[in-house]
């Protein structure tokens, strides 16, 4: 008996004292409790995130709902950037049941991916967090994503969606100034992540792009549009149980944009450059509106809006007529012949008197060495009216002499040369205008004076973009310093601005427009063929007609001006031996040709500009070229007819 009332006794001292530990044990559970609460109410009110919070983070997501990108218009509404369905397949690792790889690879099958790419998605999804969406292709056509739909049952884990993606739809005619979106890269989001959380979130998402050049690059703030959300309830391991009624703030749409540009007179410029390597401005010489902007050849920008393969891009990237290359604005050329004009006026302001004649035996002896004029025999005695029009190089090193280097640079800079304008396009090219010390803050040595000689004809150091050219043109025939323009409206901005007046007399202009007149227009001009517009004014509507439907009425003429630059050193052994023709070297070293031109000639107001890469003759290739699109200017008139506003847009019910 004594030995179990012994053991009793032991039996009983260790439930007590397991007691008295489960007692403190749950004594202390509740103190911490209450101290917890306290602290929560204590942070609530000093406004630090509380307890409860953080339990609703854990059990509650915000979902990002991009918003639909800003659509792009022409002049008078045509849409030039859009949004389309975006057809794709997603998965999510968490749901696949245990299958992950066997649903990939049914899912590869379905839409005839390769081999590679089917790795590389089950690679990646292995490494996504499980309950994360996960981008497996997107782009379908409609007969893939309803094949992904009809064998869903079959594929758990697997959703097929349907958002928005960019959209180009004339593809490579407007690929410069408009530019492409791409997806966020992976650096993009990354530093996203580490700087603001939710534009990491954000960037994320598969419907979202970015501008990467041209206008969709300098607009992207405001054609981004403002991200809604809504919120949706977790469970442990991130699946969406339910979604929270009305906890949600719908997407705000990117802002519409109303560009300068005329899209027919675009596209028809675009398909009049096909096969060479050129670039064509036109522009509203009273506004500075410009109405085409076109860079041959050009690319899809449509290739680029889910990831352009590398086998693409480096055929694009290796093309020596270089597609990708914003030939318009970015292009640096020497401006050749073209300069010439600059070149009077710079002289005209010297005091040089136009009547002046000068004699070209067809070169100019300065410094003990020949200068050379692009005509072997020689012009004869020319004033500056002639020597404009036969493009008179012993001419114009006597009056860039005249004139002297400063003076023709600051006439440059007058009308636009030297200046990178701000027209919205990212890598806008400023170009060169040489002066004295210019040359002295990139060379050891004296200014050469020969040099004036070289700048004279638009050779030497000089490099202009075809958007200066048509700039420069505009001025001079308009007289007022205007600056180009290619976004008419959009959000916070619309209208123009009056442009001062330019700082070059009248008489001056005038006498450098007659001698343009005479280029495309009398005997001996440069361009006397590839000047004639072959139009007339019709006298009841007063629009420009074809020639062959009123051969009596009044010829709308152009003035123009033809220019033929060097790419490569003529030595002096080969001009005794004979200078080689264009035709004889190889693409890369031919000349470049130029021509810039006005019309109507008796009421100026469309300024063009066309740049032909190794073109080989201003005269014979620029000017035909500049001459076609100016028709279609001509007879379709886009500045005789009012634009349409964002206001007109949204009053027809449709998205702006």
């Amino acid at each position: 008996m004594s030995g179990k009332r012994d053991l009793m006794n032991v039996f009983n001292r260790r439930v007590a004292v397991l007691g008295a530990l489960g007692a403190a044990g749950f004594g202390s559970v509740i103190v911490r409790l209450g101290y917890l609460q306290v602290e929560n109410t204590l942070n609530t009110l000093r406004g630090k995130t509380s307890y409860s919070d953080a339990v609703d983070e854990n059990r509650f997501d915000l979902h990002v709902l991009p918003p639909p990108r800003g659509i792009l218009y022409d002049r008078f509404g045509e849409v030039l950037a859009n949004t389309s369905p975006n057809y794709r397949v997603m998965v999510v690792p968490e749901a696949t049941q245990g299958r992950l790889e066997d649903v990939l690879r049914q899912v590869g099958a379905l839409l005839n991916l390769p081999e590679d790419v089917i790795e590389a998605r089950i690679r990646k999804a292995k490494r996504a967090r499980r309950f994360d969406s996960m981008l497996v292709q997107e782009g379908l056509d409609w007969q893939q994503f309803s094949a992904v739909n009809v064998f869903l049952p079959e594929l758990p884990g697997i959703k097929a969606e349907a958002g928005e993606l960019r959209y180009y739809p004339y593809k490579s005619a407007f690929a410069h100034p408009i530019g492409y979106v791409q997806r966020p890269s992976q650096l993009e989001i990354d530093r996203s992540e580490i700087s603001n959380p939710g534009a990491g979130i954000y960037l994320r998402n598969p419907d979202v792009r970015v501008g990467r050049s041209g206008l969709e690059a300098r607009l992207e703030p405001s054609l981004q549009g403002v991200a809604g959300w809504r919120k949706v309830e977790v469970n442990a391991t991130g699946r969406v149980v339910s979604e929270t009624v009305g906890q949600s703030r719908k997407p705000v749409d990117g802002a519409g944009t109303i560009l300068t540009l005329d899209g027919p007179l675009q596209r028809a410029a675009m398909e009049r450059m096909g096969g060479e390597s050129a670039a064509a401005v036109i522009m509203d010489i009273q506004s500075g509106e410009v109405l085409v902007l076109a860079s041959a050849p050009g690319f899809d920008p449509n290739a680029f809006v889910n990831g352009i393969g590398s086998e693409e891009f480096k055929t694009l990237n290796e093309n020596e007529y270089k597609p990708l290359f914003h030939k318009a604005v970015t292009g640096a050329y020497k401006p050749g012949s073209t300069f010439k004009i600059v070149t009077a006026l710079a002289a005209l302001q010297a005091g040089k008197d136009p009547a002046e004649r000068h004699n070209c035996p067809g070169y100019y002896v300065y410094g003990g060495r020949p200068f050379h004029c692009w005509k072997k025999g020689g012009h004869g005695s020319v004033d500056m009216h002639g020597a404009l029009k036969g493009s008179c190089n012993v001419y114009f090193f006597q009056a860039a002499l005249r004139a002297g280097q400063d003076r023709i640079a600051a006439m440059a800079r007058a009308l636009g040369f030297g200046t990178a304008f701000d027209i919205d396009l990212p890598a806008v090219q400023a170009g060169i205008v040489p002066d004295q010390a210019w040359w002295e803050s990139q060379h050891d040595d004296p200014f050469p004076s020969g040099m004036t000689l070289n700048t004279g004809i638009g050779q030497g150091d000089l490099l202009v973009s075809p958007l200066q050219l048509s700039v420069a043109t505009a001025r001079l025939a308009s007289g007022m310093a205007i600056e180009p323009i290619l976004v008419r409206e959009t959000l916070g901005r619309s209208g123009t601005t009056a442009p001062r007046s330019l700082d070059v007399p009248k008489e001056h202009r005038d006498i450098v427009l007659a001698g343009m007149y005479a280029v495309c227009n009398e005997p001996g001009g440069t361009a006397i063929s590839g000047g004639d517009l072959q139009l007339v004014r019709d006298p009841s509507s007063g629009r420009a007609v074809p020639l062959e439907q009123g051969p009596g009425f009044e010829r709308v003429r152009m003035a123009g001006k033809t220019g033929t630059a060097q790419v490569r050193v003529i030595s002096a052994a080969e001009r005794v031996t004979g200078v080689k023709r264009n035709e004889d070297l190889r693409w890369g070293l031919r000349d470049h040709a130029l021509f810039i031109c006005v019309a109507p000639w008796d009421k100026p107001r469309y300024a063009c500009a066309v740049v032909v890469e190794h073109g080989m003759a201003g005269s014979r290739v620029a000017a035909p070229m500049a001459r076609d699109i100016l028709r279609v200017a001509l007879m379709d008139d886009p500045l005789g007819r009012t634009p349409t506003t964002l206001a007109q847009i949204q009053g027809k019910g449709r998205r702006a």
